[in-house]
């Protein structure tokens, strides 16, 4: 009888850190936005383009990441760019979709870049 209690506490035990776990991966990250820069700001020798965000999936053919104001449809844009290593973004274009017939939101895409 002691042996199923003390499976059951590990498991348990288990279930709880992998929630506390996923609940940790799905938080949004508390640190602010990357840099925007402007196309004129920065020559082309002063970076490495790590990745252009949400352009170069063929699933941007089917839809996109849309929100509700541009300042998410931003941060989304900077977290995918934290992820990939980036310390700016350049070349941001933010469109208002919500007139359209679907009225998806704001939705932005850009340069994710290493400055040197």
């Amino acid at each position: 009888m002691t042996m199923r209690r003390a499976i059951r506490t590990v498991l348990f035990a288990l279930l709880g850190a992998l929630a506390l776990a996923n609940a940790a991966a799905q938080e949004p990250s508390q640190q602010a936005p990357l840099r925007i820069y402007d196309a004129t700001e920065l020559t082309p020798e002063r970076y490495t383009v790590v990745k252009r965000l949400w352009v170069e999936s063929w699933r941007t053919a089917f839809g996109v990441s849309a929100h509700r104001e541009s300042s998410a449809a931003i941060a989304e844009l900077s977290a995918e760019a934290v992820k990939l290593g980036a310390d700016a973004l350049t070349d941001v274009v933010c469109l208002d979709d919500r007139r359209a017939w679907f009225g998806a939101g704001y939705f932005c895409y850009g340069l994710a870049v290493k400055l040197r």
